[in-house]
């Protein structure tokens, strides 16, 4: 009886290990902790190429490689890539209206009337890895003498 519900338990804890991982690996997790960690330089209004956008649904995470139009330090357009080498605009239904600002390289998460949550990362904005100290070696000397 007792290995029985051992088993359960680590069954059920196995489980749950396991969502918390898939959940933590996907793209907008993962860009998400990079912009976090490393903070970004200011987006400049223009056009900015090969930026992701992460498409966030109950079920499943999707990013994608679009071009952004930023104005007045706001999104204002973005022009979706295809396999083929084409382009089309996209067009999203946003429950709400405000101003789609960017900040630390990272855009407000907005949530679409089909409950998507559209987040758009600026990769080339992302400040490098800080430099590591070089480590000291250790002593081939007595210091107290």
């Amino acid at each position: 009886m007792m290995k029985k519900l051992y088993f359960l338990l680590f069954l059920g804890l196995f489980s749950v290990a396991s969502f918390a991982q898939t959940e933590n690996d996907n793209c907008y997790e993962q860009y998400r902790k990079v912009f976090e960690n490393r903070g970004a330089f200011e987006v400049e209004d223009g056009v900015h190429d090969n930026v992701v956008l992460s498409i966030k649904t109950k079920t499943e995470v999707e990013c994608i490689l679009v071009s952004v139009t930023v104005k007045n330090k706001e999104i204002v357009e973005i022009v979706v890539y295809y396999e083929d080498e084409t382009k089309d605009i996209l067009k999203y239904d946003f429950k709400d209206a405000v101003a789609w600002t960017i900040f630390n390289g990272m855009s407000r998460t907005r949530i679409t009337k089909q409950e998507e949550q559209i987040t758009i990362f600026f990769t080339d904005k992302v400040k490098p890895k800080k430099k590591e100290y070089k480590k000291a070696p250790l002593p081939k000397f007595d210091l107290n003498d």
